[in-house]
């Protein structure tokens, strides 16, 4: 179990780019200098098609290793929702300021520096108001996802487990949580009370090949079935695949999940 683990550990990093192949004008780009992380984040913001012809709000879908994610993200809401005829997001892509095993980690082990605290505090503090402020992005907390793989799916744990009230929906992609002897099953316990009765939707996607982490994964998913009676989840299994080569099907899964429940 420990070899596989560390195996799986290895492969975080790796990952493709896919491009994006919507309208290059309707990408914004933003720096901000974190006062919460003394630290700098590029900010990519993908607009909905309409945007420059209405005065809507829109929900916001907060991604995670952006460098490799946002693109293909965005990509798949814009097809999503034209495929179910309802209105898209604005995709907020955020870089990596430090690096995912500090920012994405909650607490400091040999694999990770535990950061998820002072990056939770970036996001809800500085990135959140900042994108409401600059962009008609909704305010509501049920019209804000974060998604996030591998790591960036342990942070998105952190996120519903410490800090529920900042985001309504949360897609979580292969997530490290075993990380620290699942620590993040252990906030859930703790924090059950005050988290249990929100309405969220809740996504948890893997590929059915991930055994190291597929045991955590499905404890969490057992949890709120039988613990969370407002929260709508899954638990959906790419067959056949990893770590790594089931991520672009998990998050069309996991894009398609949130438009047709939100």
């Amino acid at each position: 179990m420990k070899q596989s683990i560390f195996l799986l550990l290895l492969s975080l990093f790796s990952c493709e780019k896919d491009e994006f192949t919507g309208n290059d004008a309707l990408i914004k780009k933003i720096s901000i200098t974190s006062v919460e992380k003394d630290k700098t984040y590029e900010i990519s913001i993908f607009l909905p098609d309409n945007y420059t012809s209405s005065e809507e709000y829109y929900p916001t879908l907060y991604v995670l290793d952006a460098e490799q994610d946002q693109e293909f993200v965005a990509d798949y809401c814009r097809k999503t929702s034209k495929m179910f005829n309802i209105q898209n997001v604005i995709v907020v892509g955020i870089s990596y300021g430090d690096s995912r095993n500090m920012d994405y980690t909650p607490t400091a082990t040999s694999y990770g520096q535990g950061g998820s605290e002072a990056f939770m505090n970036f996001i809800k503090k500085e990135l959140i108001p900042r994108i409401q402020q600059e962009f008609r992005a909704d305010t509501l907390r049920k019209n804000r996802v974060i998604i996030g793989h591998s790591f960036g799916g342990l942070f998105g744990a952190y996120a519903f487990t410490k800090h529920n009230e900042v985001f309504g929906n949360y897609l979580l992609l292969s997530s490290s949580l075993f990380y620290d002897n699942s620590v993040i099953l252990q906030y859930e316990q703790q924090l059950r009370p005050a988290n249990n009765q929100h309405q969220q939707l809740v996504f948890i996607g893997a590929g059915s090949a991930e055994s190291a982490l597929l045991p955590a994964n499905d404890l969490l998913y057992q949890r709120l079935v039988n613990f969370y009676p407002n929260t709508k989840s899954i638990f959906s299994l790419v067959p056949g695949k990893g770590h790594n080569t089931s991520k672009n099907t998990d998050i069309e899964n996991a894009i398609s999940f949130y438009f047709k429940n939100r």
